[in-house]
């Protein structure tokens, strides 16, 4: 599985985009067989493997698709809504994952590593 699906697992296809938001350097996705998948610069654009940009999370935690449309956010808190405030999961403070039904989708744990609800291993940030 690649990392761009495990990512529509997690957010349930609220945005699109890769979730994170990168503070000083930029943060780069790799699949479960080290390829890259994309990045997220220090301002939190969203680039895919080929260098597109894919859009933007903003500090408010508001994500924009490539056109600047609106996509949802995620609160504080670590759950995440679409873009007409429909709650799609969360994660919580331990980078587990939850579907909007409370179901468990998956972890990323403190070095970057994400792995699906079965525990197997689906890619990492770095």
């Amino acid at each position: 599985m690649r990392l761009r699906t495990l990512t529509a697992i997690l957010i349930g296809a609220l945005l699109g985009l890769t979730a994170a938001v990168s503070t000083a350097a930029d943060t780069r996705y790799y699949d479960d067989h080290g390829r890259y998948q994309g990045r997220v610069d220090s301002s939190g654009r969203h680039y895919d493997e080929h260098g597109r940009y894919q859009g933007r999370q903003d500090a408010n935690g508001r994500y924009y698709d490539s056109h600047g449309r609106y996509q949802g956010r995620q609160d504080s808190s670590g759950r995440y809504y679409d873009e007409h405030g429909r709650y799609q999961g969360r994660q919580d403070s331990s980078g587990r994952y939850y579907d909007s039904h409370g179901r468990y989708q998956g972890r990323q744990d403190a070095n970057g590593r994400y792995y699906d609800s079965h525990g197997r291993y689906q890619g990492r940030a770095q």
